[in-house]
């Protein structure tokens, strides 16, 4: 297990260090875990890409396809809550 100590600053922020957002692929959003004492941080795909992975090209009903998004986003929300 690799470990990294880094300085909260006075707001309460961290930085994680570029080689280990590099290997976690991590961009814009983490999600944090507390339980049992611990803190762990997990990389969270960001949703705009999530979305685009799942836009058809070619599309040519575009309202179906914004309901089948929208309906694919509730879903992926209700899993990260």
């Amino acid at each position: 297990m690799d470990e990294v100590i880094v300085k909260v600053d006075r707001k309460g922020r961290i930085v994680i260090p570029s080689n280990i957002r590099r290997q976690f692929n991590i961009k814009n959003v983490v999600k944090i875990i507390v339980k049992r004492g611990e803190i762990t941080l997990k990389p969270v795909e960001d949703p705009l890409k999530a979305f685009k992975k799942l836009v058809v090209k070619g599309t040519m009903d575009v309202e179906e396809e914004i309901k089948r998004l929208h309906r694919v986003a509730e879903r992926e929300l209700q899993k990260e809550a």
